[in-house]
């Protein structure tokens, strides 16, 4: 088992966290393009199953990705790290707010590569909480989920390090993918929820993931 330091930057006792979304409904997804979850007897991947669910109470935007990311496998650090960032933007609120402004997070943070966030200066993270003219294509302004982006990141690169301290010959980039994997075996869980209202907001896999996560001292988990 490798070493798992917690991340030293003072953690935020106060910050209330939502379930995740990683984790919750597809605990870690599907493979790609094969059945994952199911609702109301259709495979959660099956082009307009959501439809028949949610009707049109959805955005295009909102559908492309039900159809084409929801209930899929996503692998790899940086994927998975801007998943996080984001499950974390929209504590409080929701995701449908975070999915329309998917691209400016994306642009303020690097498309999320984990060094370059780890990496923002004070002054950077300063700017990104100036108010914009354009709401849409701005994050949400909130001062403790724009500093946990760095953080989190921050968290990340110790987790690799405490890795390479393990023995790992050099820096053990895609080990956050193996620690998120890990709480369900490396492998997707298939789940085949009655309907949509029977589909938890959280799983006991999820509340260890947050709970693990927490003890390393990330934020908005």
């Amino acid at each position: 088992r490798v070493t798992r330091s917690r991340c030293d930057s003072k953690r935020d006792d106060d910050v209330t966290a939502e379930a995740n979304h990683i984790n919750a409904t597809c605990n870690l997804a599907a493979p790609q393009r094969s059945p994952s979850c199911e609702a109301d007897g259709q495979p959660a991947n099956q082009p307009g199953w959501f439809e028949k669910v949610y009707g049109n109470a959805m955005s295009e935007e909102y559908r492309r990705y039900m159809r084409d990311e929801w209930g899929t496998e996503k692998r790899g650090d940086g994927p998975l790290f801007e998943k996080l960032c984001l499950e974390g933007a929209q504590a409080g609120l929701s995701w449908a707010t975070i999915l329309a402004k998917r691209e400016a997070y994306r642009k303020a943070f690097r498309q999320f590569d984990i060094n370059k966030c780890a990496h923002m200066s004070d002054a950077y993270i300063e700017s990104l909480l100036q108010p914009q003219e354009n709401t849409r294509g701005s994050i949400v302004r909130h001062r403790g989920k724009v500093e946990s982006v760095r953080h989190n990141a921050r968290c990340v690169l110790q987790l690799q390090q405490a890795r390479d301290l393990a023995g790992a010959i050099r820096p053990s980039a895609g080990y956050f993918d193996e620690f998120l994997w890990s709480f369900v075996g490396g492998k997707p869980q298939l789940n085949a929820w009655p309907n949509a209202a029977a589909i938890p907001s959280e799983s006991d896999v999820s509340r260890a993931m947050s709970r693990e996560l927490k003890q390393l001292g990330f934020k908005f988990v």
